[in-house]
């Protein structure tokens, strides 16, 4: 078994609400620090052109591939990475990281990777989600519950982490080859009818061979999706039988579930506040981050 990782970049800052130490250089150093305690390179997928200072610490701990024609975008530069690993003649039973460039990682992060790939009921893995004791009040202000009739699975602990059974995650998450192969036409049809969207929340409740949605929200979507306008109705109208599609797709897994599993405290952090889940001193990780950037001269004094 392999542990693989792509870390898909994008040039500029962009303007989302950010904990004040945010940088893309900062993330991308903490990600490499983490590699390279797990002794494991880099493959960075760049969507256009990246500032000098991110390219030369892409440079020393991986090997760089510019997406042809780029910028293309948040989706494109998805799939771009989703085939890549696909296409590629890495085994099914290897774990590729895809990792997006506004993450900050802990210095175990990798390690922790390699540790749960030894676990063949795991078929994909999140560093950053929301787990029961560990989720963003914010995001869930009564706390994290499974959907009614969920049927969970035992917590996973290996080499000193706890991975727990979780319901979905977002598009920075590990993959088991084999599953994400064979699940691929669902990443790509839960990006359908939308130009730009893709539902990270159904494609992981699909792959479990889990209904994405009850009888109603077949009508209406998820909670908060419905508009009580005429514009949400026509809308809601137009996505029924593609939300219905989802939910039969979803019953060809039902018989063997891939299952996700999320690392409890999280060990990767999405660096947007009102998301940033709870159970690790993030600033400080961000500090010592930094410290180690600068020690390593990517980073001034």
């Amino acid at each position: 078994m392999t542990t693989h990782l792509i870390y898909r970049s994008y040039g500029g800052e962009n303007s989302k609400s950010r904990p004040g130490w945010f940088s893309k250089l900062l993330c991308a150093a903490s990600f490499a620090r983490a590699a390279e305690q797990a002794g494991v390179r880099v493959h960075w997928l760049d969507d256009g052109p990246v500032p000098a200072d991110r390219m030369r610490l892409f440079e020393e701990f991986g090997d760089v591939q510019t997406i042809a024609g780029g910028p293309v975008g948040m989706r494109r530069s998805y799939v771009t990475a989703l085939r890549l690993a696909i296409e590629s003649d890495w085994a099914d039973d290897d774990l590729v990281y895809f990792c997006e460039d506004d993450y900050l990682h802990t210095p175990d992060a990798v390690q922790a990777l390699k540790a749960v790939e030894t676990r063949p009921e795991v078929s994909y893995v999140a560093l950053y989600g929301a787990t029961p004791g560990y989720a963003n009040p914010k995001e869930y202000p009564t706390g994290y519950h499974y959907p009614e009739g969920w049927p969970t699975r035992p917590d996973i602990e290996v080499d000193g982490f706890r991975f727990v059974h979780v319901v979905s995650t977002a598009s920075t998450f590990g993959a088991r080859l084999g599953a994400l192969r064979a699940d691929y036409p669902i990443f790509r049809q839960a990006m359908l009818p939308f130009r730009n969207r893709y539902l990270d929340h159904e494609t992981c409740v699909i792959y479990q061979g889990q209904r994405p949605y009850s009888p109603i929200e077949h009508l209406t979507g998820p909670p908060h999706d419905f508009e009580p306008t005429v514009r949400g109705v026509a809308r809601a109208a137009f996505l029924v039988p593609f939300r219905v599609a989802l939910t039969l797709r979803s019953q060809r897994n039902a018989a063997d579930p891939h299952l996700l599993y999320a690392a409890a405290p999280n060990l990767g952090c999405h660096a947007e506040l009102g998301v940033m889940n709870p159970g690790r001193d993030w600033d400080a990780l961000a500090v010592d981050t930094r410290a180690w950037a600068v020690d390593r001269g990517f980073v001034p004094a």
